[in-house]
């Protein structure tokens, strides 16, 4: 597939919008929505005259307050000073005044009337994705983890889906904040572009980003492309499976994807997950992760999948993996798994997206790797036990319920013959006929227990039997 061009003359509406009109891709069915203006005063008011401990963060762009307004807590972004910083502004809310959507840090209003404006945002109460994944605070779930990054993927396609094509160019852990439902949304959007055909202004913008999730294809503004921001999703997606950072000196290679990606060429899979946790029980999981990621930070860039793609990849293995599982499963008594499918789809076909993103597979694998990786393998797991094959197990349950058939039968037999033999020991006739010999106690017992033990009756009856009915015999002689 091709990629768009960011070659032209930019359709957006000036700044000043306060009741933006629907872009083309929108449904009429959308509700309207409206970007208030807010006075200065009732900004500094509603932070304290922006006092200290409003402060919610800060960074080279300014700092951000928690403010309770017409309401609702909100979040606002005070800008620093600068003709840089005042552009990034602006382009912010020339993106944000047309669009909106639960899968982004919406756009609430801003204020005119200062030398500087001064955005308000929705409030998102948990952080950002950075800090819930490197504090070490808390360690999300599989579940967990594929959603968000399912929710920033369908972040990236709305913006990709406007017409034009609106190109975020700063994709990363710390601009995806949480929201108090713990979804993740997209935020920050000072270095977003809004691509058209010979756009000057996308021509004479410099390339921008974060190291570490910046396309290396980016050099040049003419090479700006809705793939770009594709490559900052994969090493987002790679950040999220394996829990590091996008640039870490500490390990080597620092890159995430100069790690990562030779390990899944060469099928080890496991090497990538987050350590903290257990990796994801499902084998179709853990392999299809690693090839999204794989795929999206590809060098060619007309190789990377579109952003529609991911989506509909994420969805399926989100659909795999629930929120809330029992040891890995969704239901406590579903424990088998055949080639990583939950035993009720087991013999159904994959989705597909999945499909399509399985036959891909050995585009990113070197050599063999695939033949060992894709063998079909049925799994059992249980608290106990590990079984490689569900047939192996199937037929030792069966000789095992022959063999304690057949032990329950002999046993039965065993009875009866016991019941018959001691009917034949009370008899006169039979204890005259095995009368032991006249001669000393300690004999008479002895050949008492010697002929009993080599009577096939007694020896069906067990060596313990026949040391019972002897000391019987002493203690009636007593």
């Amino acid at each position: 597939m091709g990629y768009l061009s960011c070659k032209a003359q930019s359709s957006v509406s000036t700044a000043d919008s306060v009741s933006p009109s629907p872009s083309p891709s929108s449904s009429s069915s959308d509700k309207p929505f409206k970007i208030q203006r807010f006075r200065y005063s009732d900004l500094e008011a509603a932070t304290d005259g922006f006092a200290d401990h409003r402060l919610l963060g800060k960074g080279s762009h300014g700092y951000v307050y928690k403010a309770f307004l017409s309401g609702r807590y909100v979040a606002i972004k005070r800008p620093s000073r600068g003709p840089e910083v005042a552009g990034e502004v602006d382009n912010e809310i020339e993106i944000l005044s047309q669009i909106q959507s639960p899968r982004l840090v919406n756009l609430v209003g801003f204020s005119t009337d200062s030398q500087s404006r001064i955005l308000v945002f929705e409030f998102m109460s948990n952080g950002t994705l950075y800090e819930v994944l490197h504090s070490g605070t808390r360690n999300l779930s599989w579940g967990r983890r594929i959603r968000m990054a399912l929710q920033v993927a369908r972040a990236v396609e709305t913006l990709h889906s406007q017409s034009p094509p609106v190109i975020h160019r700063d994709i990363k852990s710390a601009n995806v904040l949480i929201d108090r439902n713990f979804d993740a949304r997209l935020g920050d959007f000072g270095l977003a572009l809004r691509c058209h055909v010979n756009d000057f202004r996308v021509l004479s913008t410099p390339p921008a980003g974060t190291m570490g999730y910046l396309d290396p294809l980016y050099v040049t503004p003419d090479n700006l492309s809705t793939k770009t921001d594709v490559f900052s999703f994969g090493i987002l997606l790679l950040e999220i499976l394996s829990g590091r950072k996008a640039i870490d000196i500490g390990h080597s290679p620092p890159s995430i994807v100069d790690w990562a990606i030779p390990l899944i060429k060469k099928g080890k899979l496991m090497c990538i997950y987050d350590p903290s946790i257990a990796p994801p029980k499902d084998p179709v999981v853990r392999k299809q992760l690693a090839v999204v990621a794989a795929k999206c930070v590809r060098s060619c860039r007309e190789r990377r999948p579109s952003m529609k793609e991911v989506v509909g990849w994420l969805t399926s293995l989100s659909k795999l993996v629930p929120l809330h599982s029992w040891n890995g499963f969704n239901n406590p008594c579903m424990m088998v798994e055949t080639m990583g499918r939950p035993v009720e789809s087991r013999n159904t076909k994959l989705s597909p997206q999945l499909e399509k993103l399985e036959s891909g597979y050995s585009d990113v694998l070197d050599g063999n790797s695939s033949k060992s990786t894709t063998r079909n393998s049925r799994r059992v797991y249980s608290d106990l036990v590990f079984r490689s094959d569900l047939m192996d197990l199937m037929a030792k349950g069966d000789e095992q319920s022959e063999a304690r058939r057949n032990m329950h039968d002999k046993t039965v037999a065993t009875e009866n013959q016991v019941r018959s033999s001691s009917s034949r020991f009370t008899s006169a006739r039979y204890t005259n006929r095995w009368k032991a010999p006249s001669g000393p106690q300690n004999g008479k017992e002895d050949d008492v227990r010697s002929i009993g033990k080599s009577h096939p009756a007694a020896q069906l009856m067990g060596g313990e039997k026949s040391v019972d009915a002897s000391s019987s015999r002493a203690e009636g002689k007593d």
